[in-house]
């Protein structure tokens, strides 16, 4: 399988839009070890990313044994692979690990209630993770390589998996619940409804995606779709949406609301050439 690196060489230390910080304080920060340096650098992009050993050396680190480098992300240790599993870093060897751009799971802890975040692919604040490396002498997580042995196997073939098919949309930023003074007042607080949302979706004008064959499996199991808006008006409305057609959603949600919901359908409903969904706002 052909993969895609990104390098690292410098160190620095959706949901549709029809739609306070907690009183006890929570740094998120009791993974740091303040008798260790810890080397800062940005992921902006999900992807595998390279250390070289050039880098490394760069930043006084090329004494250090390949079982003994650390790397955090979130105050969650990231699993790294390093070319020599002991031992010293020569010219050509490298770290690598499975990097992941910031997504909206960090800001949970910002809205007045869990549940006002409706969804969390995309951050409020920025799209890029911060990943610190350390030097740790005792047990790291690592990858290793490990031969993929297929002589005598008479594991049978799985007919199907399941397969989640995400559209997570980034077209603008919903403010969230709203008072009505006059004019739409909002909380500075991250408040009900608040992200990263679709386009607003009027009466007749919906939002229709399509998707090239999705190769859906014949099999007994069904599909299952699941819907996240939230109202952005004081206004009457309905949330429908269709498949190929075929009404599978038909819910109220007046006003400021939330509506999450998911259903199961036949998946022989799927699996066209094109597969269309389309998303109304009904008054």
């Amino acid at each position: 399988m052909k993969k895609q690196i990104s390098y690292i060489s410098v160190f620095f230390i959706a949901a549709f839009m029809l739609c306070t910080l907690n009183s006890n304080a929570q740094f998120n920060n009791e993974w740091i070890d303040f008798s260790k340096t810890y080397y800062k650098f940005k992921v902006g992009e999900t992807g595998l990313y390279r250390i070289p050993f050039s880098t490394l050396q760069a930043n006084g680190l090329s004494a250090v044994p390949a079982n003994q480098f650390q790397l955090w992300r979130n105050g969650k240790e990231v699993t790294l692979y390093t070319s020599v599993s002991t031992g010293l870093l020569s010219s050509n060897d490298f770290i690598e690990f499975f990097g992941v751009m910031n997504d909206g799971k960090a800001d949970a802890p910002l809205y007045k209630k869990p549940e006002f975040q409706i969804a969390d692919k995309w951050s409020l604040q920025t799209d890029t993770a911060a990943y610190f490396l350390t030097v740790n002498q005792t047990a790291n997580a690592r990858l290793v390589n490990t031969p993929n042995v297929i002589a005598g196997n008479s594991i049978p073939a799985e007919p199907y998996f399941m397969y989640t098919l995400a559209k997570n949309y980034k077209d603008q930023i919903n403010p969230g619940f709203a008072s009505i003074v006059g004019i739409y007042v909002y909380s500075s607080s991250y408040d009900n409804g608040e992200g990263w949302t679709s386009r607003s979706i009027a009466p007749n004008s919906p939002i229709v995606d399509q998707y090239n064959d999705l190769f859906v499996a014949n099999s007994p199991l069904e599909a299952s779709l699941k819907v996240t808006a939230y109202g952005n008006a004081l206004n009457l409305r309905s949330v429908q949406v269709l498949v190929n057609g075929s009404k599978l959603i038909d819910q109220q949600m007046n006003y400021f609301s939330a509506a999450i919901k998911e259903i199961s359908f036949p998946s022989t409903l799927i699996g066209k050439s094109i597969d269309t969904i389309r998303i109304n706002n009904q008054t």
